[in-house]
C-alpha cells in the first residue's frame, strides 16, 4: 500500500523568520517617528497652559494694577481668574515657574512663565534673568515658533536640535 503524504496546515521555518524580518523593519522605521511625538504633545501643552495662565495674569493686572508677587502668584490667580495652575508636564510634581521683574514680594509690570523643557531641567532661573526692555519677549520663547533667546538666556528649546535638545520653554508678558 501507498501512503500519501498530505502537506499538514501551517508555516515553514523560512516564512517565520521572513515575517519576523519584515516586522523588524517596520518597527525600525515607525518607532523613531513615534518617539519625539510624545515630547511634541507635551510641548503643545505646555504652550497651552501657558496662553491660559498668560490670560489670568493680564485679567488679575487690570484689576489689581500690576501682576502678582513670585511669592504668592498662584493664591493670587486662583480660584478668581483661573480655576487652577497645571503642573508642568516636564516636571509633574511642581508647577510652573513664575517670575516677575519686582521684588519676590511686591507686585511687577511684566511676567515669565517658564516649563523647564523636555530634558527636564530648569536651564533658566533667577538671578540670571533679565528685565531690561530690550531683553524682554512678550510671548513664546523656546519651541517651534518661539524666540531661541530673551530675558539674558539663550537657554531656550530649540526643536530643530533634535529630540535631545537641552532648553526650557517659557512665555512672557505683558
Amino acid at each position: 500500500m501507498r501512503k500519501i503524504w498530505k502537506k499538514r496546515g501551517g508555516f515553514t521555518l523560512i516564512e517565520l523568520l521572513i515575517v519576523v524580518a519584515i516586522i523588524g523593519i517596520l518597527a525600525g522605521i515607525a518607532i523613531p517617528s513615534f518617539v519625539g511625538t510624545r515630547s511634541k504633545a507635551r510641548v503643545s501643552r505646555v504652550f497651552a497652559d501657558f496662553r491660559t495662565i498668560g490670560e489670568a495674569l493680564e485679567t488679575y493686572a487690570v484689576d489689581n494694577i500690576g501682576y502678582p508677587s513670585e511669592d504668592d502668584w498662584v493664591d493670587e490667580l486662583t480660584p478668581t481668574y483661573i480655576t487652577s495652575i497645571p503642573n508642568d508636564p516636564f516636571n509633574p510634581d511642581n508647577a510652573y515657574r513664575y517670575y516677575t521683574d519686582a521684588a519676590a514680594d511686591a507686585a511687577g509690570g511684566a511676567w515669565l512663565l517658564v516649563s523647564n523643557g523636555p530634558d527636564g531641567n530648569a536651564d533658566v532661573a533667577e538671578p540670571n534673568l533679565s528685565w531690561v526692555d530690550a531683553d524682554r519677549i512678550p510671548g513664546q520663547l523656546g519651541g517651534p515658533d518661539g524666540e531661541d533667546a530673551g530675558y539674558g538666556s539663550n537657554d531656550w528649546y530649540d526643536p530643530d536640535a533634535g529630540a535631545t535638545s537641552n532648553g526650557d520653554l517659557g512665555r512672557g508678558g505683558p
